[in-house]
């Protein structure tokens, strides 16, 4: 944890949308933004002259101390109860992230109601260098992770909230089992420069310095919402199971992860995607085929019943677990090896 004296009026860049929790509340409220693309958006920036709160406390790094952690569980729920051009206007999103280190892990649900335009349930999860998505009662598809485009980077609950800048101390508690740091602070911790009300407190983790449970109630107008709306936006985050044990589902038609197999030294045309694993090589198809007999064993597969062995193709079937790992490898004009990896519905 940063313990700051804070000076009353800081002279700062601000962005002209003011933060975050603006952004994505205006964004809820108006177009709404596709899930998976929550993050702040690029904007003008002005010299301004912000008046922060006055207490001793300051965190802007949301995320602290989370990479830390074997695993956890991070539940935001926003909701918001208000009027849009003078008729009832409520929503709720609640976002629950899984994640694990080892191996590493991570599932994000998110249901949403009320005047939102699509109220499908959504569904992300990393697991085994593979991404995976399913919105509502379509079908579960998978990619590779790209990199730099993580779960966590893109859409970690605690990277939601705003940082507070001179937050006042209230004591030492124990929330969510964990033993904590409590503060209170108001709009002044965001710099919202009057155009809103806010009350809001945190625990901060005493060993480890992460958000434990983080609630904030902002009340505002056309000024802070967008036009033609006002009411009271809550956002309540809590942060639990640390270093617990974590159990992950994914969907039943989920596609299979990527294909952990061997490549041979000199594959190439390389094709790398969950449930397949394609490469050509100069090898000959027997030496091929030997490669794969002796090396996926290794691996904790068995293989199951006798290759199919014709002139030019090579098939193999390998069992492990609720997984079949098929070698398809083909050798007329060239070399060709085909891994393909499914699950077996039980």
């Amino acid at each position: 944890m940063t313990h700051l004296l804070v000076f009353k009026r800081w002279k700062i860049p601000l962005l002209i949308l003011v933060p975050l929790l603006i952004s994505l509340a205006c964004a809820t409220l108006t177009v709404g933004p596709a899930d998976n693309s929550q993050a702040p958006q690029t904007a003008a920036t002005a010299q301004v002259d912000v008046a922060f709160g006055s207490g001793p406390f300051t965190l802007v790094d949301t995320r602290a101390g989370l990479a830390e952690l074997s695993s956890y569980k991070a539940t935001l729920a926003l909701s918001f109860d208000g009027t849009r051009d003078g008729q009832p206007s409520q929503w709720s999103k609640t976002y629950v992230m899984l994640t694990a280190k080892e191996p590493a892990e991570r599932q994000l649900t998110i249901e949403k109601s009320g005047d939102i335009s699509d109220v499908a349930a959504v569904l992300f999860a990393e697991r085994d260098g593979a991404a995976y998505e399913r919105r509502g009662e379509q079908a579960c598809n998978a990619n590779a992770i790209e990199q730099g485009n993580s779960l966590s980077n893109r859409l970690e609950p605690a990277g939601f909230l705003n940082g507070v800048i001179g937050a006042d101390e209230v004591g030492a508690e124990s929330v969510n089992d964990a033993a904590a740091s409590h503060y209170t602070f108001n709009e002044r911790a965001f710099g919202q420069l009057d155009i809103a009300q806010s009350t809001g407190e945190m625990w901060v983790a005493s060993d480890g310095g992460y958000i434990v449970k983080y609630v904030v109630t902002t009340k505002g107008d056309a000024s802070y919402f967008g036009e033609g709306i006002e009411g009271t936006l809550t956002w309540d985050y809590e942060l639990t199971d640390v270093n617990a044990p974590a159990t992950f589902a994914l969907p039943a038609d989920c596609p299979a992860g990527m294909v952990d197999a061997p490549q041979l030294p000199d594959a190439s045309n390389i094709l790398n995607m969950p449930s397949i694993l394609s490469y050509d090589t100069a090898s000959s198809l027997a030496d091929a085929a030997t490669f794969y007999q002796n090396q996926i064993p290794g691996l904790g597969w068995k293989l199951s019943g006798e290759p199919a062995i014709t002139e030019t193709t090579t098939q193999m079937e390998f069992t492990k677990e609720n997984q079949t790992m098929t070698v398809i490898i083909v050798g007329d004009t060239g070399t060709n090896v085909e891994i393909l990896l499914e699950n077996v519905q039980e």
